[in-house]
């Protein structure tokens, strides 16, 4: 069994070293980081935690925010070392799913997790229902359409590369050939009357 230690920086108040020295003191035999510079979604210490880790081990950490960026990413992290028969400590929260009930501790992050989806749901829900009682249209704006007759209608023209269309109208290529063909169908439609 190795206890693995795993320790993040996210902001700049945040001292590497000291969550290390923590994890040091606490008995990890090995410790994995990772710190501002790394891409955004891209923890390359705790990818390179999860594929060293093996069955019996337990992995450490200070507070659950430095282990997960949300309730689901620990969710879904949690679920894997617990399928993995991994056990996870944060000693902040004193959770250590070695002593406790683990299927208790991760039911608990489980039903968090559930809730954190609720919540933001709600809150999107709220934010339409307020936009819209101030007037804000949603949805594709004018100026999006505009932009579109004007792809249309130079595509038509035969003089403008789709390059050119595309800088023109800040458009997507996609964009414009699902809208040329939209009003393609159009036509067709007006046609048939």
């Amino acid at each position: 069994m190795a206890k693995l230690g795993y320790a993040r920086v996210a902001t700049g108040n945040d001292a590497l070293e000291e969550q290390v020295t923590v994890l040091k003191d606490y008995g990890c035999d090995k410790i994995f980081t990772d710190d501002r510079s790394s891409k955004m979604n891209q923890r390359e210490g705790l990818k390179a935690l999860l594929n060293y880790a093996r069955e019996g081990d337990v992995v450490i950490v200070i507070k659950l925010d430095r282990f997960a960026r949300s309730i689901q990413d620990l969710q879904q992290t949690t679920e894997e070392l617990r399928e993995r028969g991994i056990h996870f400590i944060s000693l902040t929260q004193n959770i250590d799913t070695s002593k406790d009930s683990d299927d208790a501790v991760f039911n608990w992050i489980e039903i968090f997790s559930e809730f954190e989806r609720e919540l933001h749901s709600e809150r999107i829900k709220l934010g339409i229902e307020n936009a819209r009682e101030k007037g804000i249209k949603l949805g594709r704006t004018e100026a999006d359409l505009q932009m579109k007759e004007k792809a249309f209608e130079m595509y038509h023209t035969e003089e403008f590369t789709m390059k050119e269309i595309v800088q023109e109208t800040g458009l997507s290529r996609a964009t414009i050939y699902r809208y040329i063909e939209k009003r393609k169908g159009s036509k067709e439609i007006e046609r048939q009357k």
